[in-house]
């Protein structure tokens, strides 16, 4: 088969594969670092594209899916506010990362796929690094003090996950790497449950789907019956063998006879709180919503009118703790559109990427199902996305997996060292 010639040095191969290396251990190890290594990939990406812009082929065009669905939110965020006239740089801080991942994918195509399989390695060194540097902070839970509980519970768990099911990724893998992966997974679960992050746990079903279907090509109707079986197995046997699982499960217990007895004001009763004020405010503002800022503004008036409590009021003021109903209310439905966007148009890739004849490919696109599918559950119960970090986080993976499933090399015969 004929080898395509694209230039890319071996020195910016070399850098490229050190900050895919290190970029999700830096968001736990360094305050800013997760920024700092997307900055970097985006620099070199725009340099590359545009030195390079001569040797681009036809057959590397990007899925124009893609850049649409990661500029729909900076657009989102622009009608909303063109339509309140109150224009400000801060909300398309966390939104630009989305569509400036977008280079970096472009990039990434094009580089050896030894270069973007580095995640295999930087997805349970990440895990690893989390777990190492997490201390007791609160009612016995456990985290890192740069980053809220239920974010590093979350990010933990799923880069678990994606150390697990990085297995014999590129080939079978070495014993060393799969110990390394193996070490990752077991540190990013154990990091979730001690940081108490209950939210988070939902996914595990999701991603157990996800991998039965990379598996076997299907998930059949016996299989999706006898799952609730297995996990109510599997979750008995963690709520008797993990003291932390065993509170937090007696906690939503207790919340949910409180919610019952007329006490709103527990942790689950200010979601739903939150919930529902989010739902009215967007039925009130179908169209371009209360502006990025304006949810926090609306908190009195509903205390006032009796609708939410002082407790989710002030709450309130933070965050909505639901990805979709914050962007619905913020920006009406073209915020809702967007976030539907960023989940959904990256899912379908990654989906039509498990259908290659490539097992390299199947398997990229079954870690981009699992990293986004995710994001989508923890979605449910907190807001993550609106944070630059965990935006650049998001988009950066997206794109790199997506570049994974998309590299140009997949023609060639595909050679990966493992360095273990």
């Amino acid at each position: 088969m004929i080898k395509i010639e694209l230039p890319f040095s071996g020195r910016v191969e070399t850098v490229a594969a050190f900050l895919l290396l290190v970029y999700p251990t830096l968001m736990f190890a360094v305050k800013g670092g997760m920024n700092g290594a997307f900055l970097c990939l985006f620099l070199l990406s725009v340099y590359f594209l545009a030195s390079r812009s001569r040797d681009m082929s036809e057959r590397s065009r990007t899925p124009m899916l893609y850049p649409v669905a990661m500029a729909a939110m900076p657009v989102a965020i622009f009608l909303s506010q063109s339509y309140h006239q109150h224009y400000s740089g801060h909300p398309y801080d966390a939104a630009s990362r989305f569509l400036l991942a977008v280079p970096v994918f472009m990039w990434l195509r094009r580089a050896p796929f030894s270069v973007v399989s580095m995640v295999q390695y930087s997805f349970p060194l990440a895990a690893i690094t989390g777990w190492l540097m997490s201390r007791h902070l609160e009612q016995g839970r456990f985290g890192i003090p740069t980053m809220d509980l239920i974010h590093f519970g979350d990010f933990e768990l799923i880069l678990g996950m994606l150390s697990l099911f990085s297995l014999n990724w590129t080939g079978r893998d070495a014993l060393l790497l799969r110990g390394l992966k193996i070490a990752g997974f077991l540190a990013g679960v154990y990091a979730s449950v001690a940081s108490g992050s209950r939210g988070g746990w939902i996914a595990l079903p999701v991603f157990l789907l996800i991998f039965l279907y990379f598996r076997f090509g299907r998930v059949s109707l016996k299989t999706i019956l006898a799952l609730p079986f297995v996990l109510v197995i599997a979750g008995f046997l963690a709520f008797v063998s993990s003291q932390e699982i065993h509170h937090r499960v007696d906690e939503v217990v207790s919340e949910v006879t409180a919610f019952q007895h007329g006490n709103p004001d527990t942790s689950s009763g200010v979601r739903l709180q939150l919930f529902k004020a989010a739902a009215v405010i967007f039925v009130q503002n179908p169209l371009f919503g209360v502006g990025s800022e304006g949810f926090a503004l609306e908190m009195e008036p509903l205390e006032k009118r009796g609708k939410i409590t002082h407790m989710a009021a002030e709450l309130g003021k933070g965050e909505v703790h639901n990805e979709l109903l914050s962007k619905a209310a913020a920006l009406g439905v073209f915020g809702l559109i967007a976030m539907l966007m960023t989940y959904l148009v990256p899912l379908r890739l990654f989906y039509r990427a498990m259908k290659s004849d490539c097992v390299q490919v199947r398997h990229a696109g079954m870690l981009g199902l699992v990293f986004v599918s995710g994001f989508m559950v923890f979605g449910l119960t907190v807001e993550v996305l609106n944070l630059t970090m965990a935006a650049a986080f998001y988009g950066l993976t997206v794109a790199v997996l997506l570049a994974a499933c998309h590299n140009i090399h997949h023609g060639e015969q595909i050679i990966v060292r493992n360095f273990a």
